[in-house]
């Protein structure tokens, strides 16, 4: 066995075992047990990408995953120009000082997951594909020299979203990536060449972890939080008149978590802006692969003149969330920006699974599981619909989601007039997750998604947002055993609070 290596920093020691697990996730482990255990402090600055790697003998590819995903959850914070640093909140737990003794293992929360269902994955063609990928490997790829990804998956990205999403684009504009946060800090580094200034909007509500990205990345300017856009029933509003244009991180065409889409007014709003140079739009093309009913719409980026949008897009929703590729489309002004990121940042998706993906796409295997799946996510949308409707109607109102992978209740207004009393003044669908959590399911709050209030007044005093209490329902991972249950445990909790 080869022996560890060890790298000193201050009072710290890292080690990594070649084989004790994937490098990336036992210095992930380290570094995040470090703090917890007080060896790295807030505000301690940790040692650039490329000196720590070169210490530890791995890549710095390995290293600059590392330091994003900790930066991504919210351990470690990055300043521009001046290196990666210790949050000064950290999110890392706090350890006790001394384990208590052997303690049962906490069993797995049930959850309204909307992940992809692994059960319907389809192995035998995923192998056959692998199998034919790697007969003949190209020597390229073994030397890991295709920084912006494996030039047959970017072709064959380029041919997939002409078919199935109207987008017209060229594989030089495409750049992979190991997933969406990924592909955030690579653009974060090319907008930081081609508009400096630039400040990160999001839309309220938004997933949760991007708003906290985006937080981190405005740590530095004089009004650090994400400006948040509130989204309407034509969607995400337009952002004010900026002296320098902000970069809108946004969801058109099904908006996380509430669904809709712009309108087609709302819509010529956003393009005309962009024509007029008053802001950038990185649209993400979350979940737009699984539609029930018609065609979702055609992404904005196609309808963009300005070269002002990027659009981006994961496998992890389609395939499986071990997978980790994605992609970045690039508007062509800008291919040649984006593309020096990637080569300074270094690659971080697996290039040796990309020949598999690219033959498994080009072999027709993708689009039929793309087929399957939206017939299979569709089944479980109606088996949730029928079990909502028979046993949450009396307290939720919703409406059939038309895609997507997920169902949003709302609570009846004089649900919610009934519950205040008995459960407090805070958001109700957070406290009735509070008290659930204790009977073995996790439930997603659709309040927890909106900005909070302070940061609502500070940012729309005139037209503060009230958060909506319901929960986000997730129904594509869930089995149908689980799904009786999360369904009848949520029933059975709130009649024990009412009755």
């Amino acid at each position: 066995m080869t022996a560890p290596n060890h790298l000193g920093i201050s009072n710290l020691s890292l080690s990594l075992t070649p084989d004790q697990g994937p490098l990336y996730r036992q210095l992930i482990d380290q570094i995040t047990q470090a703090i917890e255990q007080g060896q790295l402090k807030p505000g301690d600055r940790l040692p650039g990408s490329r000196a720590m790697a070169e210490s530890l003998g791995v890549s710095r590819s390995t290293l600059v995953n590392v330091y994003e995903r900790l930066v991504a959850e919210g351990i470690l914070v990055s300043r521009a120009k001046s290196g990666v640093f210790v949050a000064e909140h950290s999110h890392a737990r706090i350890q006790p000082q001394q384990a208590p003794p052997a303690q049962r293992e906490t069993p797995a929360l049930l959850s309204f997951d909307s992940g992809v269902d692994p059960k319907a994955f389809p192995l035998k063609s995923w192998q056959k594909s692998m199998r034919a990928s790697w007969q003949q490997p190209d020597p390229l790829v073994l030397e890991d020299a295709y920084p912006s990804g494996y030039p047959g998956l970017k072709q064959a990205i380029a041919d997939y979203l002409y078919q199935l999403r109207g987008l017209q684009c060229s594989a030089d504009q495409i750049v992979i990536t190991a997933g969406n946060r990924d592909a955030l800090s690579l653009l974060r580094h090319t907008f930081n060449q081609i508009s400096p200034s630039s400040r990160w909007c999001t839309e309220t509500p938004c997933f949760q972890p991007i708003r906290h990205q985006l937080a981190e990345w405005n740590s530095t300017r004089s009004q650090p939080l994400p400006f948040q856009l509130p989204v309407d029933e034509e969607g995400c509003q337009l952002p004010p008149a900026d002296s320098s244009p902000p970069v809108v991180l946004l969801t058109p065409n099904r908006q996380y978590p509430l669904g809709v889409a712009l309108s087609s007014q709302r819509r010529q709003q956003w393009l005309q802006a962009l024509q007029a140079e008053q802001l950038w739009v990185v649209e993400d093309d979350y979940d737009n692969e699984f539609s029930y009913q018609g065609r979702t719409g055609v992404p904005l980026m196609q309808a963009d003149r300005s070269d002002r949008v990027f659009f981006v897009g994961s496998f992890s929703k389609v395939l499986f969330r071990g997978l980790r590729l994605g992609f970045i489309v690039s508007p062509p002004a800008h291919s040649q920006a984006l593309l020096h990121s990637r080569t300074q940042l270094g690659g971080s998706a697996s290039l040796p699974m990309q020949p598999v993906l690219t033959e498994f796409m080009n072999s027709g295997d993708f689009g039929r599981h793309i087929n399957r799946m939206r017939r299979h996510y569709r089944h479980k949308r109606d088996q949730l619909l029928a079990l909502a409707k028979q046993h949450l109607q009396p307290w939720f109102h919703w409406h059939t989601p038309h895609g997507g992978m997920h169902l949003i209740i709302r609570f009846r207004p004089e649900t919610a007039d009934r519950l205040r009393p008995l459960l407090g003044s805070d958001p109700l669908d957070q406290l009735l997750a509070e008290r659930l959590q204790q009977k073995g399911i996790r439930l997603d709050p659709l309040s927890a998604h909106y900005a909070s209030a302070a940061e609502q007044l500070l940012q729309h005093p005139e037209q503060a947002l009230e958060p909506t209490e319901g929960f986000i329902l997730g129904y594509t991972r869930p089995d149908e055993d689980s799904m009786h249950r999360l369904v009848h445990t949520l029933a059975r909790g709130l009649s024990t609070i009412l009755d």
